[in-house]
């Protein structure tokens, strides 16, 4: 699972999770995910400014996290 930003608590034998967004690692595209993370990482290095930095960086994070969410799927199946 690709889990968006949240929490998580564990107690009594409970994990509760809270994101705001979560997607199965395998309803996601490979190449798109790839792509995404491609152009993610390009957008970072063109960011000029705290904000466009900072919007840059969350792309980036979601699209990896897209990335390993395939990866750890493919380690499952």
């Amino acid at each position: 699972m690709a889990l968006m930003g949240g929490f998580a608590r564990v107690g009594s034998n409970e994990i509760t999770v809270l994101v705001n967004d979560a997607e199965r690692g395998s309803d996601i595209d490979p190449q798109e995910a790839q792509q995404t993370l491609e152009i993610a990482e390009a957008n970072l290095r063109k960011a000029e400014g705290k904000r466009q930095t900072i919007e840059a960086n969350l792309a980036l994070r979601r699209a990896r996290t897209r990335v390993e969410a395939i990866n750890a799927n493919a380690v499952i199946s």
